[in-house]
């Protein structure tokens, strides 16, 4: 069995932190015994925090240590040791330390390195273990063998969670379960319906999986049976597709062989058509750029010798152009600089004329202040000198005055102190005349009323004394029989350790009574020295007083931080002087602020307002280029300008050759239908038609594509329109765009740099002169702030020397006590009697208790001698009874006289205390009255005080202002102007006559670059003439040369037309029944009409050619069609198995992947589903068995508890309302969802009723 030894106490609770408080703990049983507030509930904390490491409840926040404020430390340690031996008997030691520290506004708990150590023996060494590397908390109640359960809810259970047995069914079933150990079972049990909840739950969905896998394996059958029939028809399909591939190879063979023949005949007549085409266009655009151009009659050589020099003398005009741009440009930046200078100028004339009105406004103040305080103060100053001598000499007054003031209140408030203090001494006297008056009649009464109950205990003790011989007899018989029982008990009898015990207490209590005799004696010697005792009690409290009011001013925020270069001040009046000068130095930084952030906003005003100028500026340019961009946009995007250009002449280009081809067809078609209706032959290839309706379908078909000519003409030239119409749109939107695209790509971001730039300046200016206003705003504050810390400290001086001169006065009391006796006061002495009263209280009723537990231990023997003591003492009550009567008779009679004696007494003391009660009144009227007076006069001199002290500051304050005017206004030494507002001045003439001429420099460049414009405009136009000259004489040649190659290509047409003619009559019965079988197979094939000048010549030029050309032409159609139908054939064969095959691998994909192993798969899945439901019938089977070995458990614990509880109980319990109390251990709910229900009961007559809710404890 481990028992518990030593245990050691510092800093917890009221245990002070310097000492160390040691508790020894006796066996078999150590009694606890003391005041309320002296630690006894400490002692069971520090019992359970050292076992256990649980602090106390309501604990958090460190209310387990030792207040810091009471010891006057910021941090206190505290310390919990406890020794004793262990289960095998081992000496051990275990050490828990925590730390609290004190903050400004919290306090923070830590709980510092804890240790068990095994002690050494002779044969073991000793062994430390650190909390560092082991759970104390789990160590220690192994090694006292009591489980922490039991520590905390019933060894060491705190007083304010001692009623547990009657809280809820849920906490005490809880509490029970660790009692007992059973936590782990319950929480199997808890563990193991989780587990079985979460599985059935998984059961569920395995089963749903299951019949998930079942459905997939049904279909991936029918998917087995879909994948073998596509294959089957892939197949079939691909034989099919085989045999159409040969065919198409067969029928490509042919239309090869006609390409070859067609294609040399096709090219040539291609050949013919570009060349007579591109001739039409070039005289087209030839007579319309003749027709536009003043032709020059000069020679080429001429010409170009005229181009080149017009180009230089262009590039020339250009670069001196550019030139006198820069000059101008030049200027303009020159303009904007000398005006923002000029703007800074004036700005700076202004603040300093607006300076030099503050200067004038502020020496009139000035002025006015000085007559405002003589008048006030009635100060003489002389006349005739100037004001800034005035306002010194009014200084140099209010100083004197200031002085003079803070004289007079001194001398005012000692002589206030010197007559309250004598008022106050009058008024003490009485109140301790009277005092001690009361308390002697008190003393009298007291005395009387014990008197009068010890009267009639007396009387009733007399009328009790009767005399009867019959009762005697009985009696003497009843006594020999309890003799003769008393005589078997004694011999059982061993009451030596009782009699020690007692004679202990009767010891200390007759010390107790002795120490009461002498404080009684102390207090009767105390009220012949009442006055100088009630003196020192005034004296004590008016020092405490002053020492709450050091506290509270002492602790005020902000005074701490004034130091004597990083040392305490020896007194307040060292940080009085400290704090003065600290406001001095403060108000010397705000001036200086005020001055920086004046400068500070005066740059930020400028900065604002060169900033708005550039943000117009970029505003009206931005503007501009939008209006030309939106322009611009309307027609195109401003990258894609050019291209848009280009493409627009270009396709303008087209348009003019398609307009001249149309033109071309119409007189050429005209031509044909001539010819062949005067030859009645083909025009081109002069061969006759078999029949007129031939001739006339040619006629006719000629008729119809030369009626569409002038329609086709028309469409053409209306596009030709837009086109022209585009192309101006175009042409007179270069300058729009060169402007943008230069905005783009420099104006833009030079612009934007610069407001940025501006805006950066503007910013900083912006939070400089913010930094400074919150500067200036922290300076007051702190100002204000050192303003109160002043009148803090100058309280806190006056409150230093009174307090030295009230702890001067407690000690000459005490002293003066010190030689006449004790230094106590009478409360003092009369708190010390109670006390011990209270002490002798207490041993009284130990000795009872130790009577009690004699007679319970021996509870036989203290029967019969009660019985004994009982029968005797009525027995010689009958002998007694004459005598005591008459003593009686005389103890009352002796009680009334003095009775009579303690009320005259009693009455004399209170009319003596009914006398001085006026003359107590008188004095303290007059004392208020003083202390009133003196407050009146010390606020009026304070007040005058105060109004000098202002204005001296004021008047301190204007000079300063003055004086950091005119340094400011001030130019630096050397300078030839009086003063900066003069140097501006001048500044902002010479600004303006360079500003001036600048603008005449720059109205004579711009005149000069207008001139230069209209020179290169001209030279421009001479330079296009000359163009459009050289573009004409080439465009002549170019035409020469066409109707060259014309000529040889019209002469290589005709041979080759010959020969495919004589090829086509060689084999046209034969092309006949080809045509009609591959009609048969085939079918007609209806060919789409091309619309257009280049369809209609080429249908005109194969009838032209009567037969050759055309008939090879129809042929390869023919069998281009037949390919075709062959080729569709084939691609719809082809798809179809294309999905067959798309339709297989998806099957395969399914298989593969959604249906891959389906089979094990759902043998597996209802395998595991199988093997859930047994395993959750298994665990709902162990459940039961484990609820129901723990409901057995707890049963047969309590039947052991309440057995244990009835026996205390009827030993303890000496009511008869309660035959005993249980605990009751029930089940509560259905056979699933039931729970145990703790209840404690109280047992009447075998009735159980709660006792949660009727009783407290």
């Amino acid at each position: 069995m481990s028992v518990i030894r030593k245990l050691l106490i510092q800093g917890i609770r009221s245990f002070d932190p310097q000492n160390q408080d040691i508790i020894e703990f006796y066996t078999p049983l150590t009694i606890i015994v003391g005041q309320n507030g002296c630690g006894k509930t400490t002692i069971i904390e520090c019992l359970k925090y050292i076992t256990t490491g649980e602090l106390p409840p309501n604990s958090k926040g460190g209310a387990f240590i030792h207040d810091p404020k009471l010891v006057g430390e910021n941090e206190v340690k505290a310390q919990v040791k406890l020794r004793f031996y262990n289960i095998s008997q081992r000496s051990m030691t275990c050490v828990r330390s925590m730390l609290l520290t004190q903050k400004k506004a919290t306090v923070t708990q830590k709980t510092l390195e804890g240790a068990l150590s095994f002690d050494g023996t002779a044969t073991q060494d000793k062994v430390s273990i650190s909390s560092r590397c082991a759970d104390l908390d789990a160590m220690l109640p192994e090694q006292l063998g009591v489980s922490k359960a039991v520590l905390e809810n019933v060894i060491f259970c705190h007083q304010e969670e001692s009623n547990w047995p009657l809280s809820e069914p849920a906490t005490l079933k809880k509490r029970f379960d660790e009692i007992f150990a059973a936590t782990r079972y319950t929480k199997a049990l808890d563990s193991i319906k989780t587990i079985r909840k979460n599985q059935a739950v998984e059961i569920r969905v395995s089963r749903g999986e299951l019949k998930h896998l079942e459905e997939k394996k049904t279909k991936s059958e029918r998917v087995r049976t879909e994948y073998e029939k596509s294959t089957v028809s892939i197949h079939k399909y691909r034989e099919r597709i085989e045999d159409i591939q040969q065919q198409e190879a067969l029928v490509a063979s042919q239309i090869e062989a006609l390409a070859g023949q067609l294609q040399e005949f096709m090219s040539l007549q291609t050949t013919l058509e570009g060349l007579q085409m591109n001739l039409d266009q070039k005289i087209a655009s030839y007579q319309e750029l003749e027709a536009n151009t003043n032709v020059l009659d000069v020679s080429n050589e001429e010409l170009e010798r005229v181009r080149a020099d017009i180009t230089k003398q262009i590039e020339s005009q250009e670069s001196d152009i550019q030139n006198k741009r820069d000059e101008r440009d030049s200027l303009q930046k020159k303009i904007e600089q000398l005006q923002s200078k000029t703007n800074e100028t004036l700005s700076e004339i202004g603040r300093l004329r607006a300076a030099q009105d503050s200067l004038d406004t502020k020496i009139a103040g000035r002025a006015g202040t000085v007559s405002e305080l003589c008048v006030t103060f009635s100060i003489s100053v002389e006349s005739g000198t100037d004001q800034e001598q005035q306002a010194n000499e009014c200084t140099r007054a209010l100083e004197l005055l200031l002085t003079t003031a803070k004289d007079e209140r001194k001398s005012m408030r000692q002589q206030a102190e010197d007559k309250e203090r004598t008022l106050q001494s009058d008024v003490d006297a009485k109140q301790a005349e009277i005092y001690s008056f009361n308390n002697a009649a008190e003393v009298s009464d007291k005395q009387t009323a014990a008197n009068v109950q010890q009267i009639h205990n007396l009387k009733r003790k007399r009328e009790s004394m009767q005399v009867d011989d019959a009762k005697r007899t009985l009696l003497e018989d009843e006594l020999a029989k309890e003799v003769k029982q008393l005589e078997l008990a004694r011999e059982k009898d061993t009451g030596d350790v009782y009699q020690e015990s007692a004679k202990k207490k009767r010891m200390e209590l007759a010390g107790v009574i002795d120490e009461i005799e002498q404080l009684n004696a102390e207090i009767k010697h105390n009220n012949r020295q009442a006055d100088t005792r009630a003196k020192l009690a005034l004296k004590k409290k008016d020092l405490e007083d002053r020492n709450r009011q050091w506290d509270s001013l002492v602790s005020t925020a902000g005074l701490s931080d004034y130091s004597n270069n990083g040392a305490d001040f020896a007194s307040e009046r060292e940080r009085t002087a400290a704090i003065s000068d600290a406001i001095a130095k403060k108000k010397q930084a705000i001036n200086d602020n005020l001055s920086k952030a004046k400068e500070a906003h005066d740059v930020l005003a400028n900065s604002k307002l060169r900033l708005k100028l550039a943000q117009q500026s970029f505003d009206e340019q931005a503007k501009d280029v939008a209006e030309k961009d939106e322009r611009i946009r309307k027609v195109c995007d401003v990258a894609q300008f050019d291209a848009t250009l280009a493409d627009t002449q270009s396709e303008m280009h087209e348009l003019m050759e398609e307009a001249g081809q149309w033109k071309s067809v119409s007189s050429m078609y005209t031509a044909y239908i001539k010819k062949i209706e005067n030859d009645h032959a083909c025009p081109v290839c002069q061969r006759g038609w078999s029949n007129k309706d031939d001739e006339g379908k040619i006629v006719n078909k000629l008729k119809i594509d030369y009626t569409s000519a002038p329609t086709e003409l028309i469409k053409v030239e209306g596009e030709i329109r837009d086109c022209q119409r585009r192309l101006d749109t175009l042409t007179n939107l270069k300058s729009a765009v060169r402007d943008v695209s230069e905005w783009n790509k420099s104006g833009k971001t030079d612009l934007e740099a610069q407001v940025r730039e501006l805006t950066s300046k503007e910013g900083q200016a912006s939070a400089d002169a913010d930094d400074i206003d919150c500067e200036s705003v922290v300076f007051s504050t702190e100002l204000e702030d050192m303003v109160e810390h002043l009148a803090k400290s100058k309280e806190l001086m006056e409150l230093e020397e009174s307090r030295q001169e009230l702890q001067r006065q407690v000690a000459g009391y005490e002293r003066e006590l010190q030689a006449t006796g004790s230094t106590k006061t009478i409360d003092e002495l009369q708190a010390q009697v109670a006390n011990c009263q209270a002490q002798e209280s207490t041993i009284r009723r130990e000795l009872d208790q130790l009577s009690k537990d004699h007679i319970l231990q021996q509870k036989e023997i203290g029967f019969r001698q009660d019985s004994i003591r009982k029968i005797q003492g009525q027995m010689d009550q009958f002998t007694r009874q004459a005598n005591e009567s008459e003593s009686i008779l005389q103890r009352i009679a002796e009680l009334e006289l003095a009775n009579t004696a303690n009320e005259t007494e009693a009455k004399e003391a209170r009319v003596q205390a009914e006398k001085l009660g006026p003359q107590l009144m008188q004095a303290q009227k007059r004392l208020s009255e003083t202390r009133s007076d003196a407050r009146t006069n010390e606020s009026r001199v304070d007040q005058h005080v105060r109004d000098l002290m202002q204005g001296r500051d004021r008047l301190q304050l204007m000079a300063d202002e003055i004086e950091q005017t005119r340094t400011r206004l001030r130019c630096e030494p050397g300078s030839e102007y009086a003063d900066r507002l003069e140097m501006a001045t001048a500044e902002r003439d010479k600004l303006h006559e360079q500003t001036l001429l600048s603008s005449q420099q720059l109205a004579a460049a711009v005149t000069v670059l207008q001139e230069s414009d209209r020179i290169g405009a001209k030279l421009v136009a001479q330079q296009r003439e000359t163009v459009d000259n050289i573009r004409l004489r080439a465009n002549h040649a170019e035409q020469e040369r066409i109707r060259g190659e014309l000529k040889a290509a019209q002469e290589s047409q005709a041979r080759l037309e010959s020969q495919l003619s004589q090829i086509y009559e060689d084999e046209n019965d034969d092309g006949e029944v080809e045509e009609e079988t591959d009609g048969n197979l085939i079918g007609v094939i209806p060919r789409k009409r091309r619309h257009g000048p280049g369809g209609s010549l080429a249908q005109g030029a194969a009838k032209r050619r009567g037969g050759g050309g055309a008939r090879l032409q129809q042929r390869r159609e023919i069998l281009n069609a037949k390919l075709s139908e062959l080729t569709g054939s084939r691609a719809g064969l082809q798809g179809e198995v294309k999905q067959l095959e798309d339709q297989a691998r998806r099957l395969t994909h399914e298989l593969a992947t959604d249906y891959k192993d389906i089979d094990m798969l759902y043998v597996r899945q209802l395998v595991q589903c199988k093997t859930e439901e047994l395993a959750n019938t298994d665990l709902e089977t162990y459940g039961r068995a484990l609820d129901s070995a723990i409901m057995r458990y707890h049963s047969l614990k309590m039947q052991d508890i309440n057995k244990i509880i009835r026996e205390l109980w009827i030993n303890t319990y000496q009511g008869n309302d309660i035959d005993t109390i249980e605990i009751r251990s029930e089940m509560d709910g259905a056979r699933n969802i039931r729970s145990h229900n703790y209840r404690v009961v109280m047992v009447k007559g075998g009735h159980a009723i709660d006792m949660r809710g009727r009783c407290s404890a």
